[in-house]
């Protein structure tokens, strides 16, 4: 079990730095901190500013009460290139009746293995750290401007020949005033569930609580919206994220972001995306100082009619 800390802490301190919405602090050598990674590239170059407006192919990873909020199937597929050879995978898929899965990949490459005895790995080999994050979850609109919503996720994170696995569940609610109002609030608890054992180590998992507010808008003709999220990881101070955008001739998305928890570079972000009929295509990039650019590209695909009850769907951004 040392020889493995030590082989992984490396990873660990940069995951840290990496996370957007992670403060300094004992957090970055909890296990399942990518759980708190943001994923597709619109909520990234928003901030991750999200929880308000998550009725979409994203609700799983900010708010479940958005799959009771979903006009039409749809699927999203991101890959997010980290430094240091770390890499994130996403896909999600959802469903007008409210249904949603989602997987969340992260792999971090090859790590020098390491000991007390030999700090440099000389002669050791190399070993790695893959999360894996699987979710289904359902929505359902109680009201004609109010959703709750719920995710179940199985959640496993291999380092080097040890492996810690279990179940957590996501709750969420989300208000989403009548269409030509603009106003969506939202709220969600995300990771309750048991600690997580690893060889003979129990660790908590990441139970974070988010906030979030949302407007849209339209300027010069051009709908545009702003967000503003709050979130709370347990035992780490709160984390500010906002975000704006705006839809240019109704066919490229330009975003812009900011968050307080990215400690490795200015806390900016930025992106722009493509719309063409049922595909969506956007790019994000988060700057980390020294240790380089994150980029995300992430592409969505909807199909299928719109749905009928149209106040059951949050305000079109």
């Amino acid at each position: 079990m040392r020889r493995l800390v030590l082989s992984a802490a490396g990873l660990l301190a940069v995951l840290a730095w990496a996370r957007p919405a992670l403060a300094s602090g004992s957090a970055g050598e909890e296990p399942f901190s990518f759980l708190m990674l943001d994923a597709n590239a619109r909520p990234v170059a928003l901030g991750g500013a999200y929880t308000a407006l998550a009725a979409d192919e994203n609700a799983l990873l900010y708010n479940p009460a958005g799959l009771g909020r979903i006009g039409r199937s749809g699927a999203t597929f991101m890959h997010n290139q980290y430094f240091a050879g770390i890499t994130q995978e996403y896909a999600s898929l959802v469903a007008p009746q409210g249904w949603g899965v989602s997987l969340n990949l992260l792999n971090s490459g090859d790590i020098q293995e390491t000991t007390l005895s030999n700090p440099d790995g000389t002669g050791l080999g190399n070993t790695g750290l893959t999360d894996l994050a699987l979710s289904v979850g359902y929505g359902r609109a109680v009201a004609d401007s109010l959703s709750l919503g719920a995710g179940v996720k199985y959640i496993q994170e291999d380092i080097a020949d040890v492996r810690g696995r279990d179940f957590a569940v996501d709750l969420g609610v989300l208000y989403a005033a009548p269409e030509g109002k603009g106003l969506s609030l939202g709220a969600a608890l995300q990771n309750l569930g048991p600690a997580v054992k690893f060889q003979e180590a129990q660790e908590s998992l990441p139970l974070n609580a988010r906030l979030g507010a949302a407007y849209a808008f339209e300027v010069f003709g051009q709908r545009s919206a702003l967000s503003l999220d709050v979130t709370k990881e347990k035992s780490q101070a709160a984390l500010v994220a906002a975000g704006a955008e705006m839809v240019i001739a109704q066919v490229m998305p330009i975003r812009v972001g900011f968050n307080t928890g990215n400690n490795a570079g200015p806390g900016v972000t930025a992106g722009a995306g493509w719309l063409y009929r049922d595909f969506a295509l956007d790019y994000a990039f988060v700057p980390f100082g020294d240790l380089g650019m994150a980029h995300r590209v992430s592409v969505t695909w909807r199909w299928g009619a719109a749905n009928a009850d149209s106040s059951k769907e949050a305000p079109k951004l």
